[in-house]
């Protein structure tokens, strides 16, 4: 079977995909006593009513397998400064434990998840739903709590674009 055309339909989609300008965020969750922590740029909001999010993780990872035993976890959206720490836990290969070692964060109010300091918005949330699509899961989650740290109204957000960085005005 010639299969030529699903490639080279993969690696258009990869190429008009990174058209796509997105915010970047950290999911973090608690395994037990430990913090684990993730870069992502694929994550939306989905309903204002009740607040709902979700969020793509590749099915096989190890933030995957803690999203799994953790019934919240937290979204942080980086700010335009924070660019270090978005490469440093987008990087493959990062220690299961230590991801937030160093990295200034504090408890969210309800569960406790690790929430970012100097973060945009930041969102705690419940997990509701995790669903299966090719190579990633949706993991669905009802929006517990948020909030922005201080001075975070003349931040700039951190944006993904044609996989470089950048970012945009205050508000």
């Amino acid at each position: 079977m010639d299969r030529s055309h699903e490639y080279s339909l993969t690696e258009r989609y990869r190429e008009l995909s990174d058209d796509i300008a997105a915010a970047v965020a950290v999911v973090s969750a608690r395994r037990g006593t430990t913090a684990h922590a993730i870069t992502v740029d694929s994550f939306l909001d989905v309903s204002y009513d009740p607040p709902t999010m979700a969020v793509s993780i590749y099915s096989g990872s190890r933030m995957m397998e803690t999203l799994e035993m953790s019934e919240h976890f937290a979204i942080s959206v980086l700010a335009s400064e924070q660019r270090d720490l978005s490469e440093r836990l987008g990087a493959t290969g990062q220690p299961l434990y230590g991801a937030l070692a160093g990295v200034d964060h504090s408890p969210a109010p309800r569960s406790g998840q690790p929430i970012i300091g100097g973060a945009v918005a930041w969102f705690e949330l419940r997990t509701v739903d995790i669903l299966t699509v090719a190579t990633h899961s949706l993991v669905v989650g009802e929006v517990v709590a948020l909030g922005a740290s201080p001075g975070s109204g003349q931040s700039r957000p951190l944006l993904r674009w044609r996989k470089a960085y950048g970012t945009i005005g205050p508000r």
